[in-house]
């Protein structure tokens, strides 16, 4: 199978676990969207295009539309598809799972500029409902694409936020004049997990150094994090009743804005009524409610139950 195929190709640096497989289709852009919870533009799309005898394959937005006259420029001949019965045979996947990863030898692969708007995309894995998210550096080196080009139109202006996603250890923590904030550790991104940086944090009380529980603050938007959420919290039980919590995710979202997220997710169990209102107290807006998706990481860990997500606007 072509998916095996590029799960195996992951393999080989450690990041079989980032491919996703579906329950459903994700063999249009549309599906794609739906599966994964996310805009279609989001969608990288591999296009297969005739080319030399052979083809070429050009990875787009969801929202793009190939312009023919800037494709002819780029590439010296009309934008003519692959027919169908000979996708699979140049590019290893079939219809609606074709894919920049795991290929035959020669195929090139170019990346539209359409797709650089986002942190992260979404491109297929080689089966009609299978993906895999990757930012626009990671595309473009796991893909071995020959480079960028600009050969696509239609699409909306308009990303994701430019977040600083650096954790500085130090860095001044914020305090409320009761409890505050201190650093134990930092670490960086996780390519193999797809993790992003992350914060770990006391919760100090000021007037004599007690140790109140954790927190933490990851810095990113990644679709596996959406379900996490970017601030986890935990107040040990002899301090729990003193609204700890909410002061300390409150001195967290100071962190956050200093790195330029304009937003936090954070999520909690549907059964944990102490943290939910915890959250309802803080001000956010709960999004949705409901199972993690089979293919995230929180679900693949044994949390099968229904979880609140919230989202807290920071600007």
């Amino acid at each position: 199978m072509s998916l095996e195929r590029v799960r195996e190709y992951f393999r080989t640096f450690g990041m079989e676990g980032r491919v996703w497989e579906f329950d459903t289709s994700s063999a249009t852009v549309q599906l794609a969207a739906e599966a994964l919870g996310v805009r279609p533009a989001r969608i990288a799309k591999t296009l297969s295009f005739a080319l030399d005898g052979g083809c070429v394959l050009v990875v787009a937005a969801g929202d793009a539309r190939v312009d023919n006259r800037k494709f002819k420029d780029g590439f010296g001949t009309k934008a003519k598809m692959l027919a169908l019965d000979e996708v699979e045979r140049l590019t290893g996947s079939e219809v609606g799972g074709v894919c920049p990863f795991a290929l035959p030898e020669e195929t090139p692969v170019y990346l539209d500029e359409s797709l650089k708007r986002f942190a992260t995309v979404f491109p297929a894995c080689g089966s009609t409902n299978s993906a895999i998210e990757l930012t626009c550096a990671e595309l473009l080196r796991f893909s071995r694409a020959k480079g960028w080009v600009d050969v696509c139109k239609d699409w909306e202006a308009g990303g994701d936020p430019v977040i600083d996603d650096v954790p500085n250890p130090e860095r001044a923590m914020p305090s409320d004049g009761e409890i505050g904030l201190r650093v134990c550790s930092v670490s960086d991104a996780d390519e193999k997990k797809g993790f992003v940086p992350m914060y770990s944090f006391d919760i100090v009380r000021m007037g004599d150094g007690a140790v109140l529980g954790k927190t933490d603050l990851r810095l990113g938007y990644v679709r596996n994090l959406y379900y996490g959420g970017n601030i986890g919290y935990a107040v040990l039980e002899e301090y729990r009743g003193n609204a700890y919590a909410q002061k300390a995710v409150r001195l967290v979202f100071e962190v956050a804005r200093a790195h330029g997220m304009p937003y936090v997710i954070i999520s909690c169990s549907e059964e944990n009524a102490p943290s939910r209102r915890t959250l309802e107290h803080l001000g956010g807006t709960l999004l949705e409610t409901g199972v993690p998706p089979t293919y995230t990481a929180l679900y693949q860990r044994g949390d099968h139950g229904r979880n609140c997500i919230f989202r807290f606007d920071l600007n």
